[in-house]
């Protein structure tokens, strides 16, 4: 059977150096923002996640396995990027989370609580993959907030 391309354009085979592996949510809200601080790290190269919630998936997952899988990325895709940092989102009014509402609009308990769930998440990271650098942010409608050290 003959390829028939839909879409052409050529790509590099070589393997690149991941800046770091990012988690995020699939929210799609804070794209810019998102984008933006990325670069402003000097991020040129990453390998990304977007599972719902961003970095839920290893604090809170819905489910174990949810967990698991997500740790499995991790653990393939760091020796053949040679990644040595991954990089935790959750932002505000996250439906995974169930929103703002369920914080009754509150901004600083809704920033405390994903400051909690940002911690559990970079120490299930750690306890895995201790030679790893982890860090957290959260984001809300004015910008990024770095979260613990």
């Amino acid at each position: 059977m003959q390829k028939e391309y839909v879409f052409k354009e050529d790509s590099s085979l070589e393997h690149y150096t991941a800046d770091a592996y990012v988690v995020r949510c699939t929210d799609n809200r804070f794209r810019g923002v998102f984008k933006h601080f990325i670069k402003h790290l000097g991020f040129e190269d990453i390998d990304a996640a977007s599972p719902p919630g961003g970095a839920k998936v290893f604090a809170s997952p819905t489910k174990d396995e949810d967990r698991e899988v997500a740790l499995e990325k991790i653990r393939l895709l760091t020796p053949v990027h040679h990644i040595r940092r991954v990089v935790l989102f959750t932002h505000v009014d996250c439906a995974a989370y169930g929103g703002s509402l369920r914080f009754n609009n509150d901004e600083e308990q809704e920033f405390e609580f994903h400051s909690s769930e940002l911690k559990r998440a970079a120490e299930v990271i750690r306890e895995r993959f201790p030679d790893l650098a982890v860090e957290t942010y959260f984001i809300d409608n004015k910008g990024i907030v770095r979260v613990g050290q």
